[in-house]
């Protein structure tokens, strides 16, 4: 006779009431997975546009960061894509040789490398922006403008938490590593 077997409920992952739905946490788990799956699909069409402009994703992101400014700095940089200043550096690099970006000293501090888009960063915009339009337009088109806002602030949102938990995940970390 064959013995019938329990399946085990896994333990819950979130203790805030709000996050959990009739005390389960299985709504929470299916929105990470959704969010993971669609950071995939971003990631996919970074990878697609950078390649179109034939550059690295993080390369594509740091050329469209700095086409919309003025001129920033390697450290606002490192900021807004929460990466090391040390690591925007070696990829800024790589468009500046590529004469994409220019490198230039901050008037008022020059200490501080002030990162610009060339002659040549503009055509790569201009020719990857058809591809943007169309890819961008069906990755968001569930977004009316009430709900574009929402979403946006939402973003903004969830990566300062994010930059939280990262944080405490290291400490953690360190400290089962000490244990």
């Amino acid at each position: 006779m064959a013995r019938t077997r329990r399946k085990s409920v896994p333990p819950v992952t979130v203790s805030r009431p709000a996050l959990l739905v009739d005390g389960s946490d299985a709504e929470f788990r299916g929105l990470i997975h959704d969010l993971i799956a669609y950071g995939h699909r971003l990631d996919a069409c970074r990878d697609a546009f950078a390649a179109i402009a034939g550059i690295s994703g993080v390369q594509y992101e740091i050329l469209m960061l700095v086409s919309r400014a003025a001129s920033l700095s390697v450290g606002e940089v490192a900021g807004r894509l929460h990466r090391s200043g040390a690591f925007i550096t070696l990829e800024a690099n790589k468009l500046v040789a590529g004469g994409i970006l220019e490198k230039g000293s901050d008037p008022a501090d020059g200490r501080r490398v002030l990162l610009e888009c060339t002659a040549r960063g503009q055509t790569l915009l201009e020719r990857m922006a058809p591809y943007q339009r169309r890819i961008n337009d069906v990755l968001f088109e569930r977004l009316d403008a009430r709900r574009f806002a929402q979403v946006r602030a939402l973003a903004r949102d969830l990566v300062a938490s994010g930059d939280r938990a990262v944080a405490l995940l290291e400490f953690m970390l360190h400290e089962a590593k000490a244990a």
